[in-house]
């Protein structure tokens, strides 16, 4: 016998070691596609991520720069949330303060707006005055359920 010689080769192999070791290359196999399909998903959500946020950003931009007087007030409380600057300029409610100011009557008809219905869809637009001046209310939904938009008609 040589330094290199090896010992002799079993004539039969366990079958359980080949499953085995199938397994774990299948296996092996399966988490590399699953990694790579995540990683994928990943990029997919990221790409969509900065759209989104492209997009609300130019729709932000777009807002605050509008001379018409706007504002996203809260449904509930009334509480104006951010306004254009036209809205500001026209001496109306500065955000974080109710948009029916010592107005009984107002408060009234900012009350009986509508709340959404049971398949979150919001109410229909109206019409409300607020300091002498006509604006539509139109209340909002999907993402933005529960505020209300308000424009100078």
């Amino acid at each position: 016998m040589g330094l290199l010689s090896l010992p002799p080769w079993p004539h039969h192999v366990d079958n359980g070691m080949l499953v085995l070791v199938a397994a774990l290359f299948l296996a092996t196999i399966l988490a590399h596609r699953y990694w790579r399909a995540k990683i994928r998903l990943e990029d997919q959500l990221a790409a969509q991520q900065l759209d989104g946020a492209r997009a609300l950003e130019r729709h932000r931009l777009a807002f605050r720069r509008m001379p018409y007087p706007a504002a996203f007030v809260d449904r509930a409380t009334g509480l104006v949330m951010e306004a254009a600057p036209g809205w500001e300029r026209a001496g109306l409610p500065e955000p974080g303060a109710p948009v029916f100011q010592d107005d009984p009557e107002l408060e009234a008809a900012w009350r009986a707006i509508p709340a959404p219905d049971g398949e979150h869809r919001a109410a229909e637009p109206l019409a409300l005055t607020i300091q002498q001046q006509t604006f539509r209310v139109e209340p909002l939904g999907g993402a933005s359920l529960g505020v209300v938009l308000v424009v100078l008609q």
